[in-house]
């Protein structure tokens, strides 16, 4: 009976029509193209398919497997803005390696395998030196950079490239240097004020001290500007100045720690500059006044797209440097992101996220109420789903993704930055025009709304938007704020031991403007930070300094004034300026 059946089932195969037997899914079109760090495979879609599998296996250089085959990547249409080519970014190995990569579908099999060499670590020794790799090139991730192999490379890639001038903009608590590379070509500008005259890049790459995928990242870039002969390289460092620094926050990754020494979060601190890492950096944007920045970090959530990245949110960051910063992740690292296989998302990524919105006191928001293109980069910590072969966030696979998905995005942001210079140039300029016209209210905590993309695109989840109240809007004309001398020169207790500095220090730290009065001290707000102004010197703002005495007069002025010249009005006088719902709602 079994055999009859058996047979029976046999002969119905054979005569299944050719068009049934054809129905099963295939992926074609494999290819695989080899990039710093990584591979980005592209292939055929195939209709009604919405997840496709990404298979590598090692092989010798006869193409013969030396390892068992791997999914090292889960792609899903969320992680792209263009559907028509599907991609995915294959990360986590070492440089130089050889491998098979095949794409499928689940419980359909798999494409024709590709078969090729990954590219080796970056850098000739014959031109660069055979010992300059950082310490985590060295052991192929299995640790970090140590803060002595850091100075050494630094000190190295000084010594050895015309193009590269290191300056110490500060110490940390502990007494370790915070190095910037000034990096030009042929040469770098030989002071602050001529890089601040240039066109300029920045990139700050380890705030927090157990978040150092950036830091080597960017290690890793200052030897590629150093020595790199593509054209590419050269025409950026031939029309702009780039600026590195590795590591603010050395004390921190010295105990793998967020915080610094003194556990404090320097990503809270970027407006009120209590500890010297911070104060250091904010001197430096004020001396070589950059044009655009990225601020590296790295994100807990699996979950989240590969590249979480966010712009500048805070309303009184002018809206046209809001919308540039915007435009550069929304509008380039979106697109080339999918291009190359990386899923950039929106910070937070998942929607109902209130992560990082207004606070002045972050990096990327301080940079925007300075009027810099400031945007932040959160690379993802561990594989998740869609990486099953990185494992946990401490493993050399998901260190290798990271460092090298931040190196992609910091390359990116160069190749923006010189593709839009002339465009930042102007915006940063209004932004400061804008602001020192001094009209319109003060907001003290509110973000620009983050608009959704049409799911399953990135940026379907953006963080949620944080809409003022009437106690976090000034309405009222203030023309600038009075400090008595206990205020302005008064020692402070919200600094470590050893870090003593005055409301004095800190405002000359921000480069503003101050007027002597009989009284004290003014602070007009007719200049560039005005945006940032209140948000340390009004009593009503979030996290303010202190409480200085509101002024009130000609708001728009930027005359040397005398004490009456600003002394309070009846009422101030209507202005035709955007109501604060208006702002609020800002977008493209």
């Amino acid at each position: 009976m079994a055999g009859a059946a058996g047979a029976a089932l046999l002969a119905s195969l054979v005569a299944m029509p050719p068009s049934l037997a054809q129905e099963l899914p295939e992926v074609t079109g494999l290819s695989v193209d080899q990039q710093r760090g990584f591979a980005t495979l592209r292939w055929e879609p195939v209709a009604g398919v919405d997840e496709y599998q990404i298979e590598r296996t090692e092989v010798d250089a006869n193409d013969e497997p030396v390892g068992e085959p791997l999914i090292t990547g889960i792609w899903r249409p969320n992680r792209q803005v263009d559907q028509e080519v599907p991609a995915f970014a294959d990360a986590n190995f070492d440089p130089g390696d050889r491998f098979r990569w095949r794409v499928g579908i689940a419980g359909e099999g798999f494409s024709d395998p590709v078969y090729d060499t990954t590219l080796p670590q970056w850098g000739d020794p014959d031109v660069t030196g055979e010992n300059l790799r950082t310490g985590w090139e060295q052991t192929q991730a299995a640790r970090f950079t140590t803060d002595v192999e850091e100075q050494a490379y630094t000190a190295q890639i000084d010594e050895l490239s015309d193009r590269v001038r290191v300056v110490e903009i500060g110490r940390t608590l502990q007494d370790r240097p915070i190095n910037m590379f000034i990096i030009g070509y042929p040469n770098p500008p030989a002071t602050a004020e001529e890089v601040a005259a240039d066109s300029t890049a920045l990139v700050n790459c380890n705030v927090h001290g157990n978040e150092p995928s950036s830091r080597e990242s960017c290690l890793i870039m200052a030897r590629q500007l150093a020595f790199g002969e593509d054209e590419r390289t050269l025409d950026i460092l031939s029309n702009a100045t780039v600026l590195l620094v590795p590591s603010i926050n050395g004390d921190g990754r010295a105990m793998n720690q967020r915080g610094n020494a003194d556990g404090q979060d320097l990503n809270r601190d970027f407006s009120l500059l209590r500890q010297p890492e911070t104060f250091g950096f904010t001197e430096m944007l004020r001396d070589y006044q950059p044009d655009a920045a990225f601020d590296g970090h790295e994100y807990g959530n699996s979950r989240a797209g590969d590249l979480p990245v966010l712009f500048s949110r805070h309303l009184n960051v002018p809206e046209p440097v809001h919308l540039q910063s915007k435009d550069l992740v929304e509008n380039w690292l979106y697109e080339r992101g999918s291009e190359d296989g990386w899923w950039f998302c929106p910070y937070g990524c998942e929607g109902g996220s209130t992560v990082g919105q207004s606070q002045e006191t972050i990096l990327r928001n301080t940079l925007g109420l300075k009027n810099v293109v400031g945007v932040l980069l959160e690379a993802r910590s561990s594989g998740g789903e869609t990486r099953p072969a990185d494992g946990g966030s401490q493993t050399p696979e998901s260190r290798k993704r990271k460092t090298y998905s931040a190196l992609y995005t910091f390359e990116q942001f160069l190749d923006y930055f010189r593709a839009n210079q002339e465009e930042i140039a102007e915006v940063t300029a209004e932004g400061k025009r804008l602001q020192a016209l001094n009209e319109g209210p003060i907001v003290f905590r509110g973000s620009y709304t983050v608009e959704p993309f049409p799911a399953p695109h990135p940026g379907e989840s953006p963080p949620n938007p944080e809409i003022p109240g009437p106690d976090q809007v000034l309405e009222e004309q203030v023309c600038g704020y009075l400090l008595t001398e206990e205020q302005y020169h008064g020692a402070r207790e919200d600094s470590p031991p050893g870090f003593q500095t005055t409301v004095a220090d800190r405002i000359e730290a921000h480069g503003w403007r101050v007027q002597e009065r009989a009284r004290g001290y003014m602070v007009p707000l007719a200049q560039a930070e005005r945006g940032l102004i209140p948000l340390l010197l009004d009593g009503q703002a979030a996290e303010p300094w202190l409480e200085a005495q509101r002024l009130y007069g000609p708001a728009n002025s930027r005359m040397q004034l005398p004490d009456s010249a600003c002394g309070k009005t009846s009422a101030p006088s209507p202005r035709n300026n955007p109501s604060i719902a208006e702002l609020s709602y800002a977008t493209d």
